[in-house]
């Protein structure tokens, strides 16, 4: 009887075991979804600043400032885009400074001669140094004002600062020759440099620059103080018959600067900042060795055009130096009265200015830089 019942309870469990045999396995899980991409990137933005020039396209210092400017271009990968407006056609030279400070243009390139008495501390800076070329005048004009920060510069920021160290090396005459101090009696001169002028015994002739050929070729005007570049960029050299060189080692400057709109500087991002910094260091030292360049290449412009170039012997530019000397201290005088400085903090301010204009003489050799006087005599041989 057990046995019977046990037949039916086999085949119930194999009935069973069968069936769950040929049932469908349970569905796999459904696989995660892939990850959404990562958004792109925002592309980084780009800050398109205008440049005002007044100088013609084609003039050299307009050609080293625009290459100024695309060389913050190429340093920032794009992220600055500068649009160069030359000779005037944005903003002329009397209306530079203030126009950038305006907003008119984000960049500039301006003279301080432009606006008297706009800029009395940085006035330290043009007085007569014994700096050797326009690369060391303009580094060690970089490091003073830095080193400062005169409340003059507020409005704006500055970039460069570059000068020619040449305002008293070349006198180019029309149709009488100066050789020695009593040679300047009377004459009408050109200048940047009024005090220079009366002191060595001239005539200041407040004349335009572009209208100094015609009054050269009159004789309205008998010469022009200052760097030898007009001789080329002006072609004055074509209505002069004699040049003087002076390498008296009491060379002033006139301040050539770049600035940058207040509001447009305090927009860039720290990086971009340093990258505009950087290249207008290195750009204070190229400005001012393309002056090198020009004084030189209008030495050479006179000297095909059949001028008479005389250098002063060491007897005569000692005697012009003490002609002079007495100027720089009457400037610093003057400076103390107007600025509200003490007379010791102009004082510590020129001996600074000094010893960097020292600093910057010694590390021509190992830059390659010749003194600009060298290279404009070896140009007159």
């Amino acid at each position: 009887m057990k046995k019977f019942l046990l037949i039916p309870l086999v085949v119930i469990l194999v009935t069973g075991l069968v069936l769950s045999g040929c049932a469908e396995p349970a569905p796999a899980p459904a696989p995660a979804p892939a990850p959404s991409p990562a958004p792109a990137p925002a592309p980084a933005k780009v800050y398109e600043l205008s440049y005002a020039l007044f100088q013609p396209a084609a003039a050299a210092l307009s050609v080293k400032n625009t290459e100024f400017a695309q060389e913050i271009e190429k340093r920032s990968n794009g992220r600055i885009k500068i649009t160069v407006q030359g000779g005037g056609s944005l903003l002329g030279a009397p209306a530079m400074y203030q126009g950038v400070v305006d907003g008119i243009a984000d960049m500039g390139n301006g003279i301080s001669s432009y606006d008297p008495g706009a800029f009395p501390f940085t006035s330290i800076a043009e007085l007569p140094t014994s700096a050797q070329s326009g690369w060391a005048i303009s580094l060690a004009n970089y490091d003073f004002l830095n080193k400062y920060q005169p409340k003059e510069w507020n409005d704006a920021h500055l970039l460069t600062t570059v000068g020619t160290a040449a305002d008293f090396l070349a006198m180019m005459m029309g149709k009488t020759q100066i050789k020695t101090v009593a040679d300047w009696k009377g004459k009408s001169i050109r200048t940047n440099h009024a005090d220079i002028v009366t002191a060595m015994g001239g005539t200041v002739k407040d004349v335009p620059m572009a209208d100094v050929y015609d009054s050269l070729s009159k004789g309205v005007l008998d010469g022009v103080m200052g760097s030898s570049e007009p001789l080329k960029s002006w072609k004055l050299g074509e209505v002069t018959k004699y040049i003087t060189l002076n390498g008296a080692p009491v060379q002033p400057s006139i301040m050539w600067y770049n600035i940058m709109n207040k509001k447009t500087w305090e927009s860039l991002p720290a990086d971009l900042q340093k990258i505009v910094t950087d290249v207008s260091v290195e750009y204070s030292g190229k400005l001012g060795l393309c002056w090198d360049d020009q004084a030189v290449a209008g030495i050479e412009f006179s000297k095909a055009a059949g001028d008479t170039i005389y250098v002063l012997p060491k007897d005569e530019q000692d005697r012009w130096e003490a002609a002079i000397f007495p100027i720089i201290e009457d400037r610093l005088q003057t400076l103390g009265s107007k600025s509200g400085m003490t007379q010791q903090q102009v004082t510590e301010a020129w001996d600074y200015l000094k010893s960097r204009v020292d600093y910057w003489n010694g590390k021509q050799a190992a830059n390659g830089i010749t003194p600009v006087m060298q290279r404009m005599q070896a140009a007159t041989k």
